[in-house]
């Protein structure tokens, strides 16, 4: 797609990212296909986020193919992270991540 580009990720906590409860489209297009954004309780308008933290656990909870749960603790709380067939990276790499 010409013309594309991501949007930087906001770096927030884990429990920031627990305590947003808005999310909303944004622009005149607001078509299914349009971004969409969460509001924190910090005011960052938020379409990617990058949390860091240590992986506390981890499980493979597919049935017919792998899907991993991960928690992943920062000094604000905990939040749960996942992926499967869709992010085919990110699941490798939890695959062979070892939780302390």
């Amino acid at each position: 797609m010409a013309g594309f580009s991501r949007e930087v990720a906001k770096r927030i906590f884990a429990e920031e990212l627990k305590s947003s409860n808005y999310s909303f489209r944004d622009g005149e297009d607001q078509h299914q296909y349009a971004p969409s954004y969460l509001l924190t309780p910090t005011g960052a308008k938020c379409n990617r986020v990058f949390v860091v933290g240590t992986l506390t656990e981890k499980d493979d909870i597919g049935s017919d193919t792998e899907y991993w749960r991960g928690r992943v603790v920062d000094p604000t709380g905990s939040i749960l992270i996942y992926a499967g067939q869709y992010q085919p990276e990110a699941a490798q790499i939890l695959a062979c991540m070892e939780a302390p």
